[in-house]
């Protein structure tokens, strides 16, 4: 095992850390355990569909970050598409978060995601209302087929995020300055 890997495991460490991040709780609510076996890590197993959903669910939101940065140095406008960037690279940590905590893996492939070319400012806001609806419409019935209520809170939250933002989304469309081309 490597050492830097030994020390961020000693739980002497780690109890210390936690009485700094949290100093009014007693106990800290996780265990470091060691891990038996190699010390390269093997690729997280993906707890069922909820898994494979959430991984698909991060990729897709890391795209919307990336489409939104795109538009925004592509048109400007860097005010309301910068919001748009933020809460999608929001989304994507959050949903990250909750993949993390169901099957003890992080997944958060922030480097392999590139913008896409897109026509112009309108095509490319087009493109990112129709994802927020699916998104919305992905999360929602997703909430219901899975039993935890933690992940089930957490969709039902980010359907109602991807709601707002098709409303974001209509009120640039619905703007009249779409003179942008790409270079």
């Amino acid at each position: 095992m490597s050492d830097a890997l030994e020390r961020a495991l000693d739980p002497a460490r780690f109890a210390r850390v936690w009485k700094r991040v949290a100093p009014a709780e007693d106990a800290c609510p996780v265990e470091v355990a060691q891990p038996k076996g190699s010390a390269c890590p093997k690729r997280e197993t993906v707890a069922g569909e909820s898994g494979a959903y959430l991984r698909r669910r991060i990729e897709e939101e890391l795209c919307r970050w990336r489409c939104c940065q795109g538009l925004a140095a592509l048109c400007g406008r860097s005010a309301a598409l910068g919001r748009l960037s933020h809460r999608a690279y929001r989304r994507a940590r959050r949903l990250a978060a909750a993949l993390f905590l169901t099957t003890g893996g992080w997944y958060f492939p922030a480097g392999v995601t590139r913008p896409r070319r897109g026509k112009g400012l309108r095509s490319g806001l087009r493109e990112l209302y129709r994802g927020s609806q699916r998104a919305e419409r992905e999360d929602r019935q997703a909430a219901e087929r899975f039993s935890d209520p933690a992940l089930r809170a957490l969709l039902l939250a980010l359907a109602e995020e991807s709601r707002e933002e098709q409303k974001a989304i209509f009120q640039l469309l619905s703007g009249n300055k779409f003179d942008c081309q790409p270079n």
